[in-house]
């Protein structure tokens, strides 16, 4: 399972981040790891400064379509928050096949 977070304000440069677990029934227990400093630095780094999170996108996939989507350094385009923001809907993506 691929999921994307998005921050309530930007970290310097960021405002998103793109995760992977091996268990899609696991999102909850991997924000909870996130939330207590286990896992990415830059969450971490978020919960030091008290700036909040939450996943608000999830799709099947493993960490070669993880790697994809954060390749592509366009997350606000597949962010329901920001495009809600923008009246917009956001980019499609389907299982490892992305059409972004």
């Amino acid at each position: 399972m691929v999921y994307l977070i998005h921050f309530d304000e930007h970290f310097h440069h960021a405002r998103h981040y793109i995760g992977y677990t091996a268990n899609a029934r696991t999102t909850r227990q991997r924000l909870a790891c996130h939330r207590g400093g286990q896992g990415a630095k830059i969450l971490k780094a978020l919960n030091e400064q008290g700036i909040n999170y939450e996943i608000v996108r999830t799709w099947k996939g493993d960490r070669n379509f993880e790697r994809k989507l954060k390749n592509r350094k366009k997350s606000r385009l597949l962010c329901p928050v920001c495009q809600k923001k923008l009246n917009r809907k956001p980019t499609e993506t389907n299982g490892k096949h992305s059409t972004i």
